[in-house]
């Protein structure tokens, strides 16, 4: 969206090509006022005011900007710069700290969540079970009244 200065000013552009030029000019007119240009930009520029009245008008409009700022007052600051400066670097250590808490609220957080499901699973029997000791005539017994392998008879 245009402001009002760049359509009165005639900065319009018709295409992108056309806002290159003009941003250019623009870029060029600045150097030529601040004497940063060589001898042919100059000249392009010097010609450019002399042909272009729209060109001219923003010309007188960017001297008596660059006259006039230097006389604006800057408003005084009712924060000292030690102040200033202390208030950000305790900024900084606030969130420093958040951080801090941060992570270690998520880690207390993992925490019940994996107490909680160990929990659980040793409620549900999901643990691991270890071999119970089992006597030895309770094991012949089961291995002679039922074999897991059908032992086939002996034939002599």
């Amino acid at each position: 969206m245009m402001s009002d200065f760049e359509h009165k000013q005639g900065f319009l552009p018709t295409d992108s090509s056309d806002m290159d030029n003009q941003f250019e000019r623009f870029e060029l007119l600045s150097a030529y006022m601040d004497g940063e240009l060589t001898a042919e930009e100059r000249k392009q520029v010097q010609q450019w005011l002399d042909s272009d009245p729209e060109f001219h008008q923003l010309y007188k409009q960017l001297l008596r900007v660059q006259r006039e700022v230097p006389a604006l007052r800057v408003p005084e600051s009712s924060v000292s710069v030690d102040d200033l400066s202390q208030g950000v670097f305790d900024a900084i250590d606030g969130q420093d700290r958040r951080k801090r808490g941060l992570i270690a609220s998520g880690l207390g957080i993992a925490a019940v969540i994996i107490g909680s499901i160990a929990h659980i699973s040793l409620q549900d029997g999901l643990s691991p079970r270890f071999a119970q000791t089992v006597s030895d005539q309770d094991a012949l017994t089961i291995a002679l009244n039922r074999p897991v392998v059908e032992i086939p008879p002996t034939v002599r």
